[in-house]
């Protein structure tokens, strides 16, 4: 299990962090619409920098304490994004899965009128665990940021539950059909071995099924850089996400495959 250290060393304390330079987004300015104190997730993935999630934070939604509201999000972005020339992507990640916060649309709609005020052009994108995207509210935030990262991670229901560790109850099938309405989808996807394996050839070719079904302009491919919640979890090497990538860009010769190597 991660150190306590580690994950109180990594958690968001404020609304806006950054700019990062991330391997996959470029120079990117972080806004985390969750509580600064804990992470609060409908998952429990095996691979979370954050740790495993605790009890009682084990739900689907979340309620008003300790969130911030919509014009705090506001408030942020107008002193924010005026200080950071260097930007590639404004983007909703954080301590957590950012669609859980009850007034995500709100959110993204407040984003996107900043954005537009103060940074016409820059595109906004979320990292999502793709959980909550069979709910039409959540899908309508999401339709508006140009840049909807959704997570994938398993080609069958079987291996979704053991690397995940959904507990929201939620069905590999029910993703898939929300991700199908998606405009302007990308797909993330993180690979590991060891006593998960979604790399194998069966599961890649269940995963690959999906993909054709929904496709998507882009695909990211990965596996982790920093300490895992499940520390016997085994990183995938780079071979292997490169011959990955090589059967989706058969698959989906119009979509943007990249490996992103730690």
């Amino acid at each position: 299990m991660t150190d306590p250290a580690m994950e109180e060393r990594l958690l968001q304390r404020k609304i806006i962090y950054g700019p990062i330079d991330s391997r996959r987004l470029g120079k990117s300015l972080g806004v985390n619409i969750l509580p600064t104190e804990n992470k609060v997730c409908s998952f429990d993935c095996l691979y979370c920098q954050y740790g495993f999630t605790s009890a009682p934070q084990e739900r689907r939604h979340v309620g008003g304490e300790g969130l911030p509201t919509p014009g705090q999000v506001a408030a942020a972005l107008s002193e924010a994004l005026p200080a950071h020339g260097d930007l590639d992507v404004l983007t909703l990640a954080g301590n957590g899965e950012p669609t859980l916060h009850p007034r995500f649309r709100e959110i993204c709609e407040v984003v996107v009128r900043r954005r537009n005020a103060y940074r016409p052009g820059l595109p906004v994108c979320i990292l999502s665990n793709s959980s909550t995207v069979g709910s039409p509210e959540v899908r309508a935030g999401l339709k508006l940021l140009e840049r909807p990262i959704m997570k994938l991670d398993a080609g069958t229901q079987q291996t979704f539950e053991s690397l995940n560790g959904s507990r929201s109850g939620a069905s590999l099938d029910r993703i898939i059909e929300g991700l199908s309405e998606l405009e302007n989808l990308e797909i993330q996807t993180l690979f590991v071995t060891g006593p998960v394996d979604n790399s194998s050839e069966q599961e890649v070719r269940a995963w690959l099924s999906h993909l054709r079904a929904l496709k998507p302009r882009a695909v990211q491919l990965y596996t982790f850089e920093r300490v895992p919640a499940e520390s016997t979890l085994v990183a995938l090497g780079a071979g292997r996400l490169e011959e990955i990538a090589a059967l989706v860009r058969r698959q989906l010769p119009e979509a943007d495959v990249r490996v992103f190597l730690p």
